[in-house]
């Protein structure tokens, strides 16, 4: 997941990157099909960069920060739906606010709440690591949706504020769950390899919104 396409490419050239699974260096592998992606207003066209992973010799897709894995929209949209629902919102009202299929919404909120605990869980990790501060405050939540919700904002927020990432809660909370995407024990290389990153947002919540069983790339 990038943020940024310009700054992903020149850290591919580069040899910057690292693959979370395996700490592998990826190259350039050409690139996946276009796809139209579904924003608040329109359609957004990307043709995504496609990654090559010399240490696992796999190849991944790159998508930016926007676009969910093997869903038509975006980020934005699937996010704006479930901030509704935290907020008390049925998916037939919420479908009819985005001019969405019901269940098209209804998939996307069920998937979400499948996985609120484990999304809830890592953000909380990822956002002790960036700034611990931002957690302070934080009350019970009436549900395990409205939690992951509520640490998905205070998530984006700690980047923003430390690390000058302008991701969204949705764009920055992609994959979360992922295990293998969990923050390292020392925060301190975690803030080195973000700070370094800038405008590049290494993951968080795609299982969060992407149908289960699937995998990115």
């Amino acid at each position: 997941m990038i943020v940024e396409p310009e700054v992903v490419e020149a850290d591919l050239v580069a040899g910057r990157l690292r693959w979370p699974v395996c700490d592998g260096p990826p190259a350039r592998w050409g690139f996946a099909r276009e796809r139209q992606v579904r924003m608040r207003e329109g359609t957004r066209s990307i043709t995504p960069r496609r990654a090559y992973c010399q240490g696992c010799e796999t190849t991944h897709v790159l998508l930016p920060a926007w676009a969910v894995p093997r869903r038509r929209d975006s980020a934005e949209v699937i996010g704006a739906a479930l901030l509704d629902n935290a907020r008390g919102m049925g998916h037939r009202r919420i479908a009819a606010r985005l001019g969405r299929p019901p269940g098209t919404v209804r998939g996307w909120l069920r998937t979400f709440a499948r996985r609120a605990e484990q999304v809830s869980a890592s953000a909380r990790r990822w956002t002790h690591a960036i700034d611990a501060r931002a957690l302070d405050q934080a009350g019970p939540a009436a549900s395990p949706v409205v939690d992951a919700v509520d640490v998905l904002g205070r998530m984006a927020r700690a980047c923003r504020l430390q690390l000058r990432m302008s991701a969204s809660p949705w764009e920055a909370g992609r994959d979360a769950h992922r295990p293998a995407l969990r923050p390292p024990t020392r925060p301190a290389r975690v803030l080195s390899e973000l700070r370094r990153a800038r405008e590049w947002v290494a993951s968080l919540a795609r299982a969060t919104l992407e149908p289960a069983g699937m995998s990115c790339g």
